[in-house]
Parts: structure tokens; sequence; C-alpha cells
């Protein structure tokens, strides 16, 4: 049986009693401590105030005046302590929070022992109906502070323990039975108190806890998440890498290797070698969901080589709206789709002027590179070898978008038709 009542009291006292080395946990409960006072603060200053003037009379005016302004006093300095705490930058180091906590602990007992010190010095130099009142208030000070102070439970003992046990010692020595049955009765409902505080104080560290461990475990699904984007970055670039700037060297080195190519024609596939590599490493910068910012970049890289060519580039890109669903992925499909419209025009229609422009309509962009070139078949640029048609309907269609040709002896304009906004997981 006694080893039962140690085992209770060790658990539900004793532990609870020591300060938690673990400094979050410590410093969520300050905080949540100096909330709840602060929020009474305004009633406890009206209360303190409401009690002189009822209790206050001939016999015991001296002390109500010293206790009143003690209370006041030291209810304004824990707030103090508090905001003091609060402003402080270095609050958030394990010593810093321990020390607040030390002296928040040590003021609510002061503050008690002022309490306290109400019904030893009231009790008798009043009516008894303030009687009544001192212990109501005490009883209600005691119990509200289950609320205030639990998060720290060993504030709200050094409250609780020092005024109920004074009141009881005093109720006790008055050798009135009704009053002795008070004491009683105090002592009782300290011990209910702190019990509840513990069982309060307990599941406020749960809780506490519990949202520790979820902030960490969102944060590994963070680094997860973030470590997962970058490998699919990372693969996306080497299908790219692979798939355009390794095929146009591997094709080149093959031609040269039989003995095909001039000097001329070997720069010119180096040239489009390093267009891929520099379209590559500008889909890797965020666009914003910005298409203008997306064709100014073509723009930039692909105007000194038309120059070169002796093509004049006319730009007619109107604003556009937003496309939500425009990132990195996307963005090399649109480059690459556009790429390949200029490199066709420079290599077959013989054009010397290029226009790009830009056309919206509720549900679609479209973006027309239009030249003065010959034109050509496209039933015939089908039946060819090459692949740059079909790699640029392939592209459109892994973005939802479409592509046309409209060719004719005047010139040929290719229009890139994407969609404004798309469905989630489209």
């Amino acid at each position: 049986m006694i080893k039962r009542v140690m085992r209770f009291a060790q658990s539900h006292f004793i532990l609870p009693l020591r300060l938690t080395d673990r400094h979050d946990t410590l410093e969520k409960q300050l905080h949540l401590l100096i909330r709840h006072y602060n929020a009474a603060l305004p009633q406890l200053l009206l209360m303190i105030f409401v009690l002189y003037f009822a209790l206050n009379n001939s016999k015991n005016d001296s002390f109500m005046q010293l206790w009143c302004g003690c209370e006041a006093l030291i209810t304004l300095v824990i707030f103090l302590h508090a905001k003091r705490y609060l402003g402080n930058t270095h609050r958030h180091q394990l010593s810093v929070t321990r020390r607040a906590a030390f002296w928040s602990i040590a003021w609510r007992a002061v503050d008690a022992l002022v309490w306290s010190c109400l019904p030893w010095f009231a009790l008798g130099t009043s009516s008894m109906a303030g009687d009544v009142l001192i212990y109501a208030v005490i009883a209600g000070m005691a119990g509200g502070a289950v609320s205030t102070l639990s998060p720290v439970l060993p504030a709200l003992v050094a409250y609780v323990a020092p005024m109920l046990g004074l009141v009881a010692i005093k109720s006790w020595l008055m050798n009135d039975p009704a009053y002795q049955a008070l004491a009683v009765m105090c002592v009782l409902y300290g011990f209910t108190l702190i019990v509840q505080a513990a069982n309060n104080s307990h599941a406020i560290r749960e809780h506490i806890e519990i949202g520790f461990e979820l902030e960490k475990s969102h944060q590994k699904l963070r680094a997860i998440e973030h470590q997962q984007t970058i490998a699919d970055e990372r693969q996306r670039m080497v299908q790219d890498m692979h798939d355009g700037l390794g095929s146009s060297l591997v094709s080149a080195l093959r031609v040269v290797e039989h003995g095909k190519l001039n000097e001329t024609e070997v720069a010119q596939v180096l040239k489009t070698c390093i267009d891929d590599l520099k379209l590559a490493i500008d889909s890797m910068e965020s666009v914003d969901a910005d298409l203008l910012l997306l064709l100014a970049t073509l723009r930039f890289r692909l105007e000194p080589r038309l120059k070169v060519a002796g093509v004049k580039l006319h730009w007619q890109v109107q604003a556009v709206p937003a496309l939500t669903w425009l990132d990195q992925r996307n963005a090399l499909h649109i480059l690459r789709i556009l790429q390949e419209a200029f490199t066709n025009i420079i290599k077959h229609t013989h054009a010397t002027e290029i226009c790009v422009a830009t056309h919206t309509d509720t549900q679609h962009t479209q973006i027309i590179v239009s030249d003065n070139g010959a034109g050509f078949s496209l039933a015939e640029a089908r039946q060819r070898t090459g692949k740059g048609l079909s790699n640029q309907q392939r592209r459109a269609e892994a973005i939802g978008a479409s592509v046309s040709w409209d060719s004719a002896h005047t010139g040929t304009a290719f229009t890139l038709r994407v969609p404004i906004s798309k469905k989630i997981g489209a």
C-alpha cells in the first residue's frame, strides 16, 4: 500500500515538478503560461481594487492599503518579467528559458504569499459577508490558476500550495468548528487542484510533443520531396541531353568519321549542338508561368544566329495570359518546338525574313512563326528520313498543345497552340 502511494506521488507530483531538459518543450510551455496570464491581467488588477473597496474599514485600513499596493505591484512585476523574456533575443537558449521559468515560479510563490496574507489580517475585521467573500476569492484564484498555470506545473504548485496552506492554517487557528471545517476543505481543495493540474500539464506536454513530432515529420517529407524533385530534374536533364545534344553529337561524329562533312558543315553542326545546350540551360531557370519571358529568352539565343545567316527577325509578340502549368519541363518542350521551327526555316526555306507573333483567344495562346521562304510540301516533309516535324508534334502532345503548318510558295506559317490552363493531372 505504501509503495502504491509513493508511486502515485512520484508520478503526479515529483516528476512533473522537474523542469524538462528539452528546450523547445519548456519554451512552448512558458509561452502558454505567459499568454494565459496576460489575458487575465486586466481582470486581476480590477479584482484587487474591488477587494480593497469591499473589505476596507477602520480596523484594517492600513493593511488593506499595503496589501492592495503590494499585490498590484507584484502583478505588474510578473507581467514585466514575462514581457522581458519575450523580448530577449537569447530566449531560444535553454539556460535563458530555464532561468525565466525559475523566476516565473518564484514570483508566483511570492504572489501566493501576498494573497494568503488577506485572510490572516482581514478575517475577523470584517462582516460575515466579508469573510465569505475572502474565501470565495481565494478559492476562485486557486481554481483559476489551474487553467492559467497548468502549462508549467511547478508554477501552479508554488502558487496554490502556499496560498491554500496558509489560509487553512489561519482558519484552523480561529478555534471555530465552521472555520476548521473550511481549513480541511482548503487542504482537500488544494490537493484536488494539484492533481487536476498535473493531468492538464501532462496533456499539454503530450500535445506539444506531438506538435514537434508532426513538424519533424513534415520536415522529413519536405526533404524527401525536395530530393525527389532534384532527382526528377536530373533525370529530365539527362534524358533531354541524351535525346537532343547527345543525339546531334553522335550523328555528327558518324558523318565526320565517314568524311561526308566539310569544315563549314561541321561548324554548323557544332553551332546547333551549342544551341541545344543553351536551351537546356535556359529551361532550368524559373519562368513563373510567364510565356513572354520564355520567348524573350529564345529571341536572345537565336537572333544573333539569324543575323549571321542574313535573316531579319520581326518581333510582334504581344501580352499573353500567364500559363499556370508552365514549369521547367514544359518550358523546355516549347523551346525545343520553336527551335526546330527556326532551324527548318534556316536550313530548307531560304527565307530572308521571319516573323514571330502571338494571339490569344478564350482558351488558347498561339505562337506563330512565319517566313517569306519558298514553302514546302507537308506530305513530302513527313516522308523524309528526318524526324523534325514528328518531334515537334510529339513534344506538343506532351504539353497538351498542338502544332500546324500552312505552307505556300509565298512562305510558311508554323503555329504552336498552347492551352492557357489545364486540368490538374493533365
